[in-house]
């Protein structure tokens, strides 16, 4: 074929494919179809999932990077606006302290399931952790400002001492983080995000401490600030007397005991013996006989029996105070209304902690050996009940004890303790001699301080002890030696100085009280409104849970 009829023939085939389409193109009367397009529903339909997917970008960058935490008010309380990073630094406090929530760091996946979990309890208002959390954080934060904003109203600075002091603090606390992130591997801004959430920065960390710190200054100069006149106390003292009297009192413990294996009629004959050697102790007793003679007498128990004729001054209790008995049943006949001098009675029991010093028993491993305690019966005569007038003392004192894990026989306990006794009384004789061999030969945890202790209030250390201690006819350098459950004591009597127990007691509960209404007055003087949308952020971690969750 020719090239002229090859050209020929393309050009017919492009003009009949030309005339195919423009066919295509009209409708059925011949006129041309309307070029097809979109609507404009449509158009608007897609402008806006357009603007849905930036806007949930814009969303996720912002939670994700923390800065809409920073930028959202979650609270305002009085004239300070709370961020939900402030709110949340304070939330993931309290979450990892273990004396609050203990649930650790709760910006995490796992965190965040734990705050889900509802309550075990109920509450008002809240039906799960997370919300209780949130509620318990914003209360701090208006305890805290509540005290704050009252001492800037009252011109109260911190002094440069305290300034300091606080520097410091926010100094530890930086390197404390700084040092825990690089023990778990992890950035700063990482371990700050997982414990106190999104947003969070040393900035808020520092700006909470301060405003608590300052608080808390606060609080403490306008205690100091309180008069207590002494007819307050009385008033107190008249309408409580049972928590700030003490009492004198002897009390022995006769214990029902039967092997194992014994038969219910022989165990009740047992209770029965036990019971009348005690009523018998009670008679002798009503007599006018010795108590510590009385038992002796009437005992069969041949350890206890040693213990009263050894150590007698076990069984007799004095400056005991009614929070200082455990036993209910002997508190409350002791503290009785009409209890007096010479009282004697008799107490069914389970336990005798209260009236029996602990004794050391062997036991052989056998069944048969064993001794079971079925009922005790505790013989106790009354002997004085006083106002707590006492002062607090102080003490040096150097404790010889076994060592953790080994069976030491009490006797080498104490002529160890005798020895170190015998080794001041030939020395210098004086309290700084006795605390050089504090700090050579005691156990307990003071011992390089000299063994000292200070400002002792009653009921504060173990029963021989204090009962040594507080005797009214301790002398300033007196030295003796005390047993008592911890092991054996060579105590050097320092002095006692300061207020009278009942007053401090009192004192301080009246103190108590004013300083409970005063921050009552303050918290309902300075209001607290929570924004929807923040107060909702608070506690959450994540895009979708703050989203949607």
């Amino acid at each position: 074929m020719s090239k002229k009829n090859d050209s020929t023939w393309k050009t017919e085939t492009t003009r009949a494919e030309r005339k195919e389409r423009l066919a295509k193109q009209k409708d059925s009367s011949g006129q041309k179809k309307q070029i097809k397009g979109y609507s404009v529903a449509g158009r608007i339909a897609g402008i806006i999932a357009a603007i849905v997917i930036i806007a949930a970008l814009a969303f996720w960058l912002l939670t994700s990077t923390g800065l809409m935490q920073r930028f959202t008010t979650a609270a305002v309380i009085g004239d300070q606006k709370l961020s939900v990073a402030d709110v949340n630094t304070v939330f993931g406090m309290q979450a990892v302290n273990p004396n609050m929530w203990n649930m650790g760091n709760v910006f995490t996946e796992q965190g965040q399931q734990m705050l889900d979990t509802e309550l075990s309890f109920v509450d008002e208002e809240a039906e799960n952790y997370r919300q209780l959390i949130r509620k318990s954080a914003i209360g701090e934060w208006h305890n805290s400002l509540s005290l704050y904003e009252e001492g800037k109203r009252n011109g109260f600075e911190l002094s440069d001492e305290d300034q300091k002091t606080l520097e410091n603090s926010l100094a530890d606390l930086r390197l404390q983080i700084e040092e825990s992130a690089e023990s778990y591997n992890v950035s700063v801004p990482t371990l700050l995000k997982v414990t106190y959430g999104p947003g969070s920065r040393f900035e808020e960390l520092e700006n909470f401490y301060a405003i608590s710190f300052y608080a808390a200054l606060y609080m403490d100069d306008y205690k100091q600030s309180v008069e207590i006149s002494e007819s307050e106390m009385q008033e107190l003292y008249e309408e409580n007397e049972n928590l700030y009297d003490m009492v004198d009192y002897k009390a022995v413990e006769f214990v029902a005991e039967y092997p194992q294996g014994t038969d219910e009629t022989s165990q009740q004959q047992i209770e029965n013996h036990t019971r009348i050697q005690a009523e018998k102790m009670q008679t002798d007793l009503e007599s006018g006989k010795d108590f510590i003679e009385s038992a002796i007498d009437n005992m069969e128990n041949a350890t206890i029996k040693e213990s009263l004729t050894n150590e007698p001054h076990l069984f007799e209790h004095s400056f005991r105070t009614y929070n200082g008995i455990s036993d209910f049943e002997l508190r409350n006949w002791l503290f009785a209304e009409e209890r007096e001098t010479g009282d004697i009675t008799i107490l069914e029991s389970t336990s005798g902690a209260t009236s029996t010093p602990e004794v050391d028993e062997e036991e052989d491993g056998t069944e048969d050996s064993a001794a079971q305690t079925f009922k005790s019966f505790v013989v106790v005569q009354f002997e004085d009940r006083a106002r707590q007038d006492v002062l607090p003392y102080t003490t040096r004192h150097i404790l010889i004890r076994a060592e953790d894990g080994i069976d030491t026989p009490d006797a080498k306990l104490k002529t160890e303790a005798e020895a170190v006794l015998a080794e001041y009384n030939a020395g210098e004789k004086t309290e700084e001699a006795f605390g050089e061999l504090a700090k050579e030969h005691s156990k307990d945890g003071n011992a390089q301080d000299g063994g000292i202790y200070e400002d002792i209030s009653i009921g504060s250390f173990d029963e021989q002890y204090e009962t040594w201690a507080m005797d009214p006819q301790r002398k300033e350098g007196d030295v003796g030696l005390v047993k008592s459950q911890f092991g054996y004591h060579v105590i050097y009597y320092v002095g006692a100085e300061g207020e009278e127990a009942w007053k401090t007691g009192t004192g301080a509960r009246i103190l108590d009280q004013h300083i409970e209404e005063w921050r009552g007055e303050l918290i309902n003087d300075i209001p607290v409104s929570v924004k929807k949308f923040g107060h909702g952020m608070v506690g959450k971690f994540g895009f979708l849970k703050i989203l949607f969750g």
